[in-house]
């Protein structure tokens, strides 16, 4: 497997999460997240005892997400200690929770009862309401107070507020990409000759045009790959609330809590989606390809595959350079929305060294020699500058056996302040100027706390699981009859509690 292809892979396993806490409006404009709780004794610390000190400098431990254990974990927390002794007076261990076992991990270690974890991120593979529900995340107002200001112009005032839940600060909002818009990523010879570029508009009467005429020219085929078996097909044109089981539409504009499924914007795509089977335009079974988008369209299994990113012509960017092969990503929708935080750097209430704990959180967020160790490794031994001020891996070297976990700067708190790795030299302007020129959702920053409806929530995401993908991927016989079966079932699991829920809160947050 290929360098580019491994990276694709990993960076697939980045899921947004469901719904959050309970909305607190903080007076300002915040978001909302969710987070990852769970951890395990497989977790690898780059120092012996997280309590342990050297002289009367303590040491902070730190979660890192990667892929696989890094072997040169120890090395990096190190350069790291050198600046945190420094600046903070703190040395700083890493604890590595790989992708798959964040949740597990994650749980043990804020369950125990001691300061094994002192910072750690939420919002990975568990909501962060759920850390905060559980009083597993610290109260960081007072704690914050001394940086709060530069955090604050460093992050945006909306990302640092988004935390609040009744009031109160638990966490740090990651500063990601809070715009999103839905994009078809075609093969750049084939959107050539039929006179598309990157980055252009197509809605989706013309994007169904287009496919036709590519089929009548390319009959063997498909159009619409699988993404990880999943071919479904983003609506940026709302605010999912966290799940989808209750959203505002107009890109987040309304204020009104209304059954996605049952809108007219879901039933015109149901619509498409039966077109598309119709002109033939998916791939075989492939609700049952797992396979990423690198393992098919540059060999021509598939043209093309639904996408979503801050910027259709960002994506087709990013995608040829990870591909191989020059990508062209149509912008489906006209406008973006951008939406509450989804992760959020947290402190565990059981820390012996909260003081420390917080300026770390605060040079993740301020200091780019901080980001761009823990994001890019050690330059010489991990990575490489490049003449236009961009990283890549140093020579001879790819993703498994570089010794650190590259590509992982959406775990970060503050990115935009690293050195892109194999990103173009723009890519963090262009993700800040979509932030803003995207539509803010009227819900940035409100924490739904659904466990009063965790029943409904369960049963009818089980109810989207058994439909949504098999109607995106035209995997049905009867679209009509399969979307009334989907609809009356999500009534029958009890949507209409969990839409009144959030409601409810919604209306309590904007109230203030």
């Amino acid at each position: 497997m290929s360098t580019k292809k491994i990276l694709a892979v990993l960076l697939a396993l980045f899921v947004f999460a469901t719904a959050v806490s309970g909305c607190g409006n903080s007076g300002s404009s915040s978001a909302d997240s969710q987070s990852g709780s769970s951890a395990t004794s497989e977790s690898s610390a780059s120092t012996e005892d997280t309590s342990s000190t050297d002289g009367e400098v303590p040491t902070i431990s730190l979660m890192v997400v990667c892929g696989t254990t890094p072997p040169d974990a120890d090395a990096v927390a190190e350069k790291l200690s050198e600046i945190t002794r420094e600046k903070i007076g703190c040395n700083v261990e890493f604890i590595t929770m790989e992708i798959g076992n964040v949740a597990q991990q994650l749980n043990l270690l804020l369950s125990g009862g001691d300061d094994t974890l002192d910072v750690f991120v939420a919002g990975i593979s568990v909501p962060y309401s759920t850390i905060v529900n559980n009083g597993q995340a610290l109260s960081l107002d007072s704690l914050m107070e001394p940086y709060a200001e530069e955090m604050k112009t460093a992050l945006g005032e909306n990302v640092y507020e988004a935390g609040r839940v009744n009031g109160e600060l638990y966490g740090i909002g990651h500063l990601l990409d809070q715009a999103s818009t839905a994009c078809y990523n075609l093969r750049g010879d084939i959107a050539e000759e039929f006179g598309y570029k990157n980055g252009d508009k197509i809605d989706l009467a013309e994007l169904t045009e287009l496919f036709g005429k590519i089929r009548e020219k390319y009959p063997d085929t498909p159009l619409i790959g699988p993404m990880n078996g999943a071919p479904n097909i983003g609506d940026t044109r709302i605010d999912s609330l966290g799940n989808k089981l209750g959203v505002l539409d107009n890109y987040g504009q309304d204020t009104t809590v209304t059954n996605y499924y049952e809108s007219a914007g879901y039933e015109e795509l149901v619509g498409y989606f039966k077109q598309w089977k119709e002109m033939g335009c998916y791939m075989a079974d492939i609700l049952n390809v797992t396979d990423a988008p690198i393992d098919y369209i540059p060999s021509g299994k598939a043209f093309g595959c639904f996408a979503s990113h801050f910027s259709a012509e960002m994506n087709g960017i990013w995608s040829s350079q990870n591909f191989g092969t020059d990508i062209a990503s149509l912008q489906i929708y006209e406008d973006a929305v951008a939406v509450t935080p989804w992760a959020y750097e947290c402190i565990n209430p059981a820390t012996k060294n909260p003081e420390a704990a917080a300026g770390l959180i605060y040079l993740m967020a301020t200091d780019p020699d901080v980001e761009n160790l823990l994001i890019n490794g050690i330059e010489g031994q991990h990575y490489q500058v490049l003449e236009d001020n961009t990283a890549t891996y140093v020579d001879g070297k790819d993703i498994s056996t570089t010794g650190w976990c590259l590509g992982y700067s959406w775990t970060a708190e503050n990115s935009t302040i690293s050195i892109p790795f194999e990103y173009p030299a723009d890519y963090y302007d262009r993700m800040l100027a979509a932030n803003k020129n995207a539509h803010q959702s009227k819900a940035f920053g409100c924490q739904f706390d659904l466990t009063g409806v965790s029943d409904a929530v369960s049963a009818c995401t089980n109810v989207v699981n058994q439909y949504e993908n098999a109607l995106a991927g035209g995997a049905v016989e009867d679209f009509d009859a399969t979307l009334a079966q989907f609809q009356q079932a999500l009534r029958d699991a009890g949507i209409d509690e969990i839409i009144a829920a959030k409601q409810e809160q919604l209306d309590a947050f904007l109230a203030g």
